[in-house]
C-alpha cells in the first residue's frame, strides 16, 4: 500500500490534530479528538479499500459509511483490529454529532488509546511502516511529546507525570498506575510469581504479600490509596488532583526502590515457599467447591457480595482479607472524609470445609452493621470499629 495516497495522507493529518487537541484542556478539545480519530479511522479504511481493487463510491455523488467498510472489508478476508472498540468510537462519534455536549477526559483517553494501537498495527501490517517514525510528519513535537509523557517507561519519564498532573490529572494517575501495574508484573516474572493473578491484582500491595513479599506497612497504605483513588476516578466517583498524581507518582518510585532493594535468589525462595503453602492448604477444602486457601476465597467472595446485594447498593467498600480476620471499611459519600471500619475473623475446622458458612454469617453481620449505621443516622464520617467473632 503507498502511503502516498491522498486518504492516507488526510487519515493521518487528522490523527495529527486529534493528539493536539488530546493535549488540550477544554470541553471542546475532547469532543474534537472523538470527531478527528472517528474521521481517520474511516479514511484509513476507504484506503484500504481502494487498494484492494474496489469503489468507495455507492453512488456517484456518496461514498460507502464506514459501516460499509467493515463490511466489504471482511468480504475479503481483511480483518480489521480492535474492530469491536472502533465500533464503539463510531456510536460515541454518532452521538457527538446528534446531541450537545461532550466526552468526558476518561472517555477521550480511551479512544485515544484504541486508535493508537489499530493505527500502529495497520501502518505495520498494511502499509509496512513503523508508525512512531511516521506519525512524526503529521503532529507537532511538543503535541507528541506530551503525548509520550503519558506511557512513561522508565523513572525520568515516569516524573514527568507530575508536570502532566497539572493539566491533565486523570490522564497522569491513569498512567502512573499503568506504570505501577507493569512494574509489578516485570518483578513477579524475575521472582516466578507469573501473571496467574495479573487481571485483578497487580496494583494490589496483595499481589506481592500473597506471593510472601511483605511490603513496608507505609507503602501498602499508599499503594492501596493509589489502587482506590484510581477506581474511583474510573468510575466517575472522585476527581484526582495535582497532588493526588504526585503521592501515586511518589509511591510507584517507592515501590520500584523497594523492589530494587530486594535479594531476587532469596524473594524467589519466597514465593516458591509461599506457593508450596497455598498448595499444601488446597486439599483441606471441598475440591469440588473451593479451589483457593482461605483468605483469597473469603476476599472474592465477601468482595463480590459487597458488589452485588442489592440491599448495600450506593455504598462504597474496601475490604482486606489476611490470617482469618476480615477488615471492611465503608467509605464516605464524599471525599476527603474518614471511613468507617468494621472488623470480623473467622475460624475453620479440621477440613476446612465450614468456611461457606462463615462467610454467610460474616454477610450478615455486614449487613446488620451496615444497615443499622443508616437507620440510626449516624454520622457517615465518624470512624469506629466493631470487633465480631
Amino acid at each position: 500500500m503507498a502511503i502516498e495516497s491522498p486518504l492516507f495522507q488526510s487519515s493521518m493529518e487528522l490523527l495529527g490534530h486529534s493528539i493536539t487537541h488530546f493535549n488540550g484542556t477544554s470541553e471542546l478539545d475532547r469532543k474534537l479528538v472523538i470527531l478527528h480519530l472517528s474521521n481517520s479511522v474511516e479514511l484509513l479504511l476507504k484506503d484500504m479499500i481502494l487498494d484492494s481493487g474496489d469503489s468507495i463510491y455507492k453512488n456517484p455523488k456518496e461514498t460507502i459509511t464506514i459501516h460499509g467498510c467493515i463490511e466489504l472489508l471482511a468480504t475479503k478476508k481483511i480483518s480489521v483490529p480492535f474492530l469491536n472498540k472502533l465500533e464503539l468510537l463510531i456510536d460515541e462519534r454518532n452521538a457527538l454529532q446528534h446531541r450537545f455536549g461532550s466526552p468526558n477526559e476518561l472517555t477521550a483517553i480511551f479512544y485515544m488509546n484504541v486508535a493508537l494501537e489499530f493505527f500502529r498495527s495497520i501502518v505495520k501490517q498494511h502499509y509496512g511502516q513503523d508508525f512512531d517514525e511516521l506519525i512524526a510528519q503529521f503532529a507537532d513535537d511538543k503535541d507528541l511529546v506530551a503525548l509520550k509523557m503519558r506511557e512513561p517507561s522508565n523513572d525520568s519519564e515516569l516524573e514527568n507525570l507530575k508536570k502532566l498532573g497539572k493539566v491533565h490529572p486523570l490522564g497522569a494517575l491513569l498512567s502512573a498506575v499503568a506504570y505501577l501495574e507493569k512494574t509489578m508484573l516485570q518483578f513477579g516474572s524475575k521472582v516466578g510469581i507469573g501473571e496467574r493473578f495479573a487481571p485483578s491484582l497487580p496494583v494490589s500491595a496483595r499481589y506481592l504479600e500473597v506471593n510472601g513479599i511483605e511490603l513496608p506497612a507505609g507503602l501498602r497504605d499508599r499503594l492501596e490509596n493509589t489502587r482506590r483513588l484510581r477506581n474511583q476516578a474510573a468510575h466517575g466517583r472522585a476527581e484526582p488532583t495535582r497532588e493526588d498524581v504526585v503521592a501515586a507518582v511518589s509511591s510507584v518510585e517507592e515501590l520500584e526502590a523497594f523492589l530494587g532493594s530486594l535479594n531476587i535468589d532469596e524473594t524467589r525462595q519466597k514465593v516458591a515457599i509461599a506457593k508450596k503453602q497455598r498448595e499444601a492448604e488446597l486439599p483441606n477444602y471441598e475440591s469440588s467447591r473451593v479451589l483457593l486457601p482461605p483468605d483469597q476465597w473469603m476476599h472474592e467472595t465477601l468482595k463480590n457480595f459487597l458488589m452485588a446485594d442489592p440491599a448495600l447498593g450506593g455504598k462504597q467498600f474496601m475490604i482486606e482479607v489476611k490470617d482469618l480476620n476480615v477488615s471492611i471499611s465503608h467509605l464516605p459519600k464524599k471525599l476527603p472524609g474518614a471511613a468507617r471500619l468494621y472488623h470480623y475473623t473467622f475460624t475453620l475446622n479440621e477440613k476446612g470445609n465450614n468456611i461457606s458458612s462463615e462467610a454467610e454469617r460474616i454477610k450478615a453481620e455486614i449487613l446488620r452493621d451496615c444497615l443499622a449505621q443508616s437507620e440510626d443516622g449516624v454520622n457517615e464520617e465518624k470512624v469506629s470499629s466493631i470487633e465480631s467473632s
